[in-house]
Protein backbone atom coordinates (compact mmCIF):
# COMPACT_ATOMS: atom_id res chain seq x y z
CA UNK A 1 0.00 0.00 0.00
CA UNK A 2 1.31 3.31 -0.76
CA UNK A 3 2.16 6.42 0.95
CA UNK A 4 0.02 9.17 1.10
CA UNK A 5 1.45 12.45 -0.94
CA UNK A 6 3.01 15.04 0.99
CA UNK A 7 1.53 18.27 1.23
CA UNK A 8 4.61 21.35 0.67
CA UNK A 9 5.02 23.62 4.21
CA UNK A 10 4.29 26.98 2.82
CA UNK A 11 7.48 29.18 1.88
CA UNK A 12 8.11 32.20 4.22
CA UNK A 13 8.23 35.56 2.38
CA UNK A 14 11.93 36.51 2.47
CA UNK A 15 10.47 40.62 2.59
CA UNK A 16 8.65 39.83 5.80
CA UNK A 17 10.64 41.48 8.85
CA UNK A 18 11.24 39.64 11.68
CA UNK A 19 8.89 40.81 14.67
CA UNK A 20 11.33 42.83 16.64
CA UNK A 21 12.02 44.54 13.18
CA UNK A 22 7.76 45.86 12.77
CA UNK A 23 7.83 48.94 15.57
CA UNK A 24 11.43 50.36 14.67
CA UNK A 25 9.99 50.43 10.67
CA UNK A 26 6.81 51.96 12.35
CA UNK A 27 8.68 54.74 13.80
CA UNK A 28 10.88 55.33 11.54
CA UNK A 29 7.52 55.92 8.78
CA UNK A 30 5.79 58.01 11.60
CA UNK A 31 9.22 60.18 11.35
CA UNK A 32 9.00 60.42 7.98
CA UNK A 33 6.22 61.90 7.59
CA UNK A 34 6.51 64.63 9.86
CA UNK A 35 9.50 65.27 8.52
CA UNK A 36 7.71 65.56 4.76
CA UNK A 37 4.79 67.54 6.53
CA UNK A 38 6.73 70.01 8.07
CA UNK A 39 8.86 70.30 4.92
CA UNK A 40 5.70 70.88 2.65
CA UNK A 41 4.26 73.52 5.40
CA UNK A 42 7.15 75.45 5.30
CA UNK A 43 7.44 75.74 2.11
CA UNK A 44 10.17 78.05 0.00
CA UNK A 45 8.57 81.52 -0.03
CA UNK A 46 7.93 82.85 -3.02
CA UNK A 47 10.02 85.70 -3.94
CA UNK A 48 9.06 89.19 -3.18
CA UNK A 49 7.63 91.04 -6.63
CA UNK A 50 9.68 93.87 -7.44
CA UNK A 51 8.15 97.41 -6.85
CA UNK A 52 9.46 100.56 -8.09
CA UNK A 53 9.98 102.78 -5.20
CA UNK A 54 6.41 105.04 -4.63
CA UNK A 55 4.84 102.96 -6.86
CA UNK A 56 1.46 102.90 -4.79
CA UNK A 57 1.87 106.85 -4.71
CA UNK A 58 0.29 107.49 -7.80
CA UNK A 59 -3.08 105.17 -7.85
CA UNK A 60 -3.77 106.24 -4.05
CA UNK A 61 -3.36 110.19 -5.40
CA UNK A 62 -5.80 109.06 -8.45
CA UNK A 63 -8.66 107.36 -5.82
CA UNK A 64 -8.57 109.82 -3.48
CA UNK A 65 -8.74 112.82 -6.30
CA UNK A 66 -11.66 110.58 -7.89
CA UNK A 67 -13.15 110.28 -4.97
CA UNK A 68 -12.83 114.04 -3.72
CA UNK A 69 -14.25 114.98 -7.71
CA UNK A 70 -17.10 112.84 -6.81
CA UNK A 71 -17.63 114.26 -3.83
CA UNK A 72 -17.47 117.94 -5.46
CA UNK A 73 -19.67 116.96 -7.81
CA UNK A 74 -22.60 115.69 -5.62
CA UNK A 75 -22.17 118.68 -3.74
CA UNK A 76 -22.34 121.24 -6.16
CA UNK A 77 -25.12 119.14 -8.24
CA UNK A 78 -27.32 119.00 -4.91
CA UNK A 79 -26.64 123.17 -4.01
CA UNK A 80 -26.76 124.43 -8.06
CA UNK A 81 -30.11 122.60 -8.27
CA UNK A 82 -31.35 124.67 -4.76
CA UNK A 83 -30.02 127.53 -5.58
CA UNK A 84 -31.85 127.47 -9.84
CA UNK A 85 -35.17 126.50 -7.98
CA UNK A 86 -35.16 129.14 -5.56
CA UNK A 87 -35.44 131.62 -8.96
CA UNK A 88 -37.91 128.62 -10.88
CA UNK A 89 -35.43 127.38 -13.19
CA UNK A 90 -35.18 123.81 -13.56
CA UNK A 91 -31.14 123.03 -13.64
CA UNK A 92 -31.36 120.18 -16.11
CA UNK A 93 -32.29 122.69 -18.67
CA UNK A 94 -29.31 124.21 -18.81
CA UNK A 95 -26.95 121.59 -19.40
CA UNK A 96 -24.13 122.32 -16.48
CA UNK A 97 -20.93 120.64 -17.39
CA UNK A 98 -19.08 118.29 -14.74
CA UNK A 99 -16.77 121.05 -14.27
CA UNK A 100 -19.00 123.91 -13.58
CA UNK A 101 -20.43 122.02 -10.84
CA UNK A 102 -17.36 120.92 -9.31
CA UNK A 103 -16.80 125.03 -9.76
CA UNK A 104 -20.25 125.71 -7.78
CA UNK A 105 -19.26 123.16 -5.40
CA UNK A 106 -16.68 125.74 -4.28
CA UNK A 107 -18.76 127.57 -2.53
CA UNK A 108 -19.44 124.99 -0.02
CA UNK A 109 -15.44 125.28 1.18
CA UNK A 110 -15.61 127.08 4.16
CA UNK A 111 -12.54 127.44 7.24
CA UNK A 112 -14.39 125.02 9.46
CA UNK A 113 -15.13 122.03 6.54
CA UNK A 114 -11.72 122.30 5.37
CA UNK A 115 -10.19 122.04 8.81
CA UNK A 116 -12.57 119.33 9.59
CA UNK A 117 -11.71 117.23 6.38
CA UNK A 118 -8.11 117.99 7.71
CA UNK A 119 -8.46 116.55 11.13
CA UNK A 120 -10.19 113.39 9.68
CA UNK A 121 -7.79 112.76 7.16
CA UNK A 122 -4.85 112.62 9.20
CA UNK A 123 -6.71 110.60 12.10
CA UNK A 124 -7.49 108.19 8.93
CA UNK A 125 -3.93 107.99 8.28
CA UNK A 126 -2.72 107.20 11.84
CA UNK A 127 -5.42 106.80 14.49
CA UNK A 128 -3.35 106.34 17.10
CA UNK A 129 -1.61 109.83 16.08
CA UNK A 130 -3.85 112.33 18.29
CA UNK A 131 -3.16 109.64 21.49
CA UNK A 132 0.61 110.00 21.08
CA UNK A 133 0.58 113.74 20.53
CA UNK A 134 -1.79 114.16 23.45
CA UNK A 135 0.77 111.64 26.06
CA UNK A 136 3.94 114.08 24.90
CA UNK A 137 1.72 117.05 26.23
CA UNK A 138 -0.69 115.82 28.96
CA UNK A 139 0.10 113.92 32.12
CA UNK A 140 -0.55 110.16 32.15
CA UNK A 141 -2.87 110.77 35.11
CA UNK A 142 -5.28 113.29 33.21
CA UNK A 143 -4.77 111.13 29.56
CA UNK A 144 -6.02 108.17 31.50
CA UNK A 145 -9.21 110.19 32.53
CA UNK A 146 -9.83 111.52 29.01
CA UNK A 147 -9.55 107.85 27.97
CA UNK A 148 -12.28 106.58 30.95
CA UNK A 149 -14.54 109.58 29.64
CA UNK A 150 -14.20 109.03 26.20
CA UNK A 151 -14.84 105.01 26.64
CA UNK A 152 -18.07 106.29 28.81
CA UNK A 153 -19.59 108.57 26.78
CA UNK A 154 -18.90 105.83 23.48
CA UNK A 155 -20.83 103.59 26.11
CA UNK A 156 -23.70 106.45 25.50
CA UNK A 157 -24.11 105.59 21.63
CA UNK A 158 -27.59 104.27 22.11
CA UNK A 159 -28.94 107.92 23.65
CA UNK A 160 -27.22 109.62 20.68
CA UNK A 161 -29.28 107.28 18.22
CA UNK A 162 -32.47 108.05 20.29
CA UNK A 163 -31.92 112.45 19.64
CA UNK A 164 -31.11 111.85 16.59
CA UNK A 165 -33.97 109.66 15.96
CA UNK A 166 -36.36 112.24 17.88
CA UNK A 167 -35.33 115.22 16.05
CA UNK A 168 -36.69 113.47 12.95
CA UNK A 169 -40.02 113.59 14.48
CA UNK A 170 -39.60 117.50 14.60
CA UNK A 171 -37.82 118.13 11.28
CA UNK A 172 -39.40 121.09 10.55
CA UNK A 173 -38.13 122.52 13.62
CA UNK A 174 -34.93 121.98 13.51
CA UNK A 175 -34.15 123.59 10.11
CA UNK A 176 -31.97 125.08 9.02
CA UNK A 177 -29.82 122.55 11.12
CA UNK A 178 -31.23 119.54 9.52
CA UNK A 179 -28.04 117.91 8.74
CA UNK A 180 -27.30 117.56 12.55
CA UNK A 181 -30.00 114.93 12.59
CA UNK A 182 -27.23 112.23 10.19
CA UNK A 183 -24.46 113.36 12.05
CA UNK A 184 -25.43 112.00 15.19
CA UNK A 185 -26.47 109.03 13.33
CA UNK A 186 -23.24 108.54 11.86
CA UNK A 187 -21.79 109.13 15.35
CA UNK A 188 -23.73 106.96 17.14
CA UNK A 189 -22.92 103.86 14.82
CA UNK A 190 -19.52 104.58 15.34
CA UNK A 191 -19.48 104.89 19.00
CA UNK A 192 -21.32 101.68 19.18
CA UNK A 193 -18.77 99.65 17.86
CA UNK A 194 -16.98 97.29 20.18
CA UNK A 195 -13.29 98.71 20.28
CA UNK A 196 -15.34 102.36 20.97
CA UNK A 197 -17.62 101.56 23.14
CA UNK A 198 -14.84 99.46 25.27
CA UNK A 199 -16.67 96.06 26.07
CA UNK A 200 -13.41 94.22 24.94
CA UNK A 201 -15.22 92.17 22.28
CA UNK A 202 -13.85 91.96 18.77
CA UNK A 203 -16.21 91.65 15.15
CA UNK A 204 -15.20 90.62 12.11
CA UNK A 205 -17.03 90.00 8.62
CA UNK A 206 -18.68 91.91 6.35
CA UNK A 207 -21.65 92.06 8.39
CA UNK A 208 -20.08 92.75 11.62
CA UNK A 209 -17.55 95.68 9.99
CA UNK A 210 -19.10 96.29 6.62
CA UNK A 211 -22.36 97.30 7.37
CA UNK A 212 -21.57 99.83 10.14
CA UNK A 213 -19.26 101.39 7.48
CA UNK A 214 -22.18 101.50 4.73
CA UNK A 215 -24.21 102.62 7.37
CA UNK A 216 -21.75 105.52 8.14
CA UNK A 217 -21.00 106.67 4.77
CA UNK A 218 -24.69 106.86 3.71
CA UNK A 219 -25.05 109.10 6.65
CA UNK A 220 -22.31 111.41 5.75
CA UNK A 221 -23.48 111.97 2.29
CA UNK A 222 -26.99 112.77 3.81
CA UNK A 223 -25.20 115.35 5.53
CA UNK A 224 -23.42 116.50 2.68
CA UNK A 225 -26.78 116.36 0.48
CA UNK A 226 -28.66 118.62 3.35
CA UNK A 227 -25.73 121.43 4.15
CA UNK A 228 -24.82 122.10 -0.02
CA UNK A 229 -29.01 122.15 0.12
CA UNK A 230 -29.46 125.09 2.75
CA UNK A 231 -26.61 126.30 1.36
CA UNK A 232 -27.53 126.64 -2.08
CA UNK A 233 -31.22 127.98 -0.68
CA UNK A 234 -29.75 130.35 1.41
CA UNK A 235 -27.46 131.83 -1.71
CA UNK A 236 -30.26 132.33 -3.42
CA UNK A 237 -32.49 134.09 -0.59
CA UNK A 238 -29.41 136.75 -0.34
CA UNK A 239 -29.06 137.17 -4.12
CA UNK A 240 -32.60 137.94 -4.52
CA UNK A 241 -32.23 140.63 -1.45
CA UNK A 242 -29.36 142.18 -3.68
CA UNK A 243 -30.70 142.39 -7.14
CA UNK A 244 -29.75 145.85 -8.07
CA UNK A 245 -26.20 144.85 -7.64
CA UNK A 246 -26.18 142.38 -10.61
CA UNK A 247 -25.78 142.41 -14.32
CA UNK A 248 -28.54 144.17 -15.72
CA UNK A 249 -30.54 143.20 -19.00
CA UNK A 250 -32.07 145.79 -21.52
CA UNK A 251 -34.48 144.18 -23.52
CA UNK A 252 -35.52 145.70 -27.08
CA UNK A 253 -38.33 144.44 -28.71
CA UNK A 254 -40.30 145.25 -31.91
CA UNK A 255 -44.08 144.14 -30.18
CA UNK A 256 -44.83 145.13 -26.91
CA UNK A 257 -44.25 142.08 -24.47
CA UNK A 258 -46.93 140.69 -22.29
CA UNK A 259 -44.50 141.24 -19.04
CA UNK A 260 -45.30 142.95 -15.63
CA UNK A 261 -43.14 142.61 -12.66
CA UNK A 262 -42.57 145.08 -9.28
CA UNK A 263 -40.01 147.46 -10.87
CA UNK A 264 -40.20 146.40 -14.35
CA UNK A 265 -39.85 149.54 -16.78
CA UNK A 266 -41.17 149.78 -20.04
CA UNK A 267 -40.89 152.80 -22.67
CA UNK A 268 -41.88 153.64 -25.99
CA UNK A 269 -39.42 155.10 -28.10
CA UNK A 270 -41.61 155.76 -31.05
CA UNK A 271 -42.95 154.27 -34.43
CA UNK A 272 -39.44 155.37 -36.22
CA UNK A 273 -37.64 152.94 -34.31
CA UNK A 274 -36.93 149.20 -35.24
CA UNK A 275 -37.01 148.06 -31.38
CA UNK A 276 -39.61 150.52 -30.12
CA UNK A 277 -40.45 149.16 -27.11
CA UNK A 278 -37.49 148.97 -24.50
CA UNK A 279 -37.95 147.58 -20.87
CA UNK A 280 -35.20 148.21 -18.42
CA UNK A 281 -34.73 146.90 -14.40
CA UNK A 282 -34.09 143.62 -15.01
CA UNK A 283 -31.19 141.78 -13.63
CA UNK A 284 -29.86 138.32 -14.79
CA UNK A 285 -29.94 135.26 -12.98
CA UNK A 286 -27.89 133.09 -15.76
CA UNK A 287 -27.39 132.76 -19.11
CA UNK A 288 -27.20 129.61 -20.89
CA UNK A 289 -27.41 128.37 -24.91
CA UNK A 290 -28.28 131.63 -25.54
CA UNK A 291 -31.03 132.33 -23.73
CA UNK A 292 -31.40 134.75 -20.56
CA UNK A 293 -32.76 134.14 -17.60
CA UNK A 294 -33.56 137.50 -15.65
CA UNK A 295 -36.09 138.97 -13.04
CA UNK A 296 -37.16 142.24 -12.02
CA UNK A 297 -35.39 144.27 -9.57
CA UNK A 298 -38.66 143.80 -7.37
CA UNK A 299 -38.77 140.09 -8.00
CA UNK A 300 -40.61 138.19 -4.91
CA UNK A 301 -40.29 134.49 -5.13
CA UNK A 302 -43.13 133.39 -3.86
CA UNK A 303 -45.52 135.56 -6.66
CA UNK A 304 -43.33 136.72 -9.55
CA UNK A 305 -42.07 134.64 -12.69
CA UNK A 306 -38.98 134.15 -14.20
CA UNK A 307 -38.70 135.52 -17.88
CA UNK A 308 -36.54 133.85 -20.10
CA UNK A 309 -35.21 135.90 -23.18
CA UNK A 310 -33.57 134.85 -26.69
CA UNK A 311 -32.17 137.61 -29.36
CA UNK A 312 -34.12 137.61 -32.76
CA UNK A 313 -34.93 139.56 -35.14
CA UNK A 314 -37.82 141.13 -32.98
CA UNK A 315 -36.25 140.83 -29.65
CA UNK A 316 -32.84 142.74 -29.16
CA UNK A 317 -30.55 142.23 -25.60
CA UNK A 318 -28.31 144.60 -23.89
CA UNK A 319 -26.31 143.63 -20.60
CA UNK A 320 -24.95 146.60 -18.33
CA UNK A 321 -23.55 146.81 -15.16
CA UNK A 322 -25.98 146.54 -12.02
CA UNK A 323 -26.83 149.70 -9.62
CA UNK A 324 -23.51 149.84 -7.10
Amino acid sequence: MSDPPAVPAPRSRASAPPPERRPRQAGARRRRRRVLRRVSGTGAPEPPVSRLPGAGFPADLATLVSLLAALLFYAGAVHTRAYFEYFHIDVLALGLSFAEFVMRSLRLVTAPVVLTAVVAVVVLRDPQLPSRSLSRLLPPTLIGRLRRVARGLARLHLLVLGVAVAMLFCWSRIQPYGWLVPVLLAVGILCGQPPAAGDGSRSGGIRARGAPLAAVCLCLLWAVALAAHERGLRDAERDADHLVGRTAVVVFSTDRLSMTGRGLKVKDLGQQMHYRYRYTELRLVIERGGRYYAVPTGWRHDTDSTYVFRESDDVRIELMPGAR
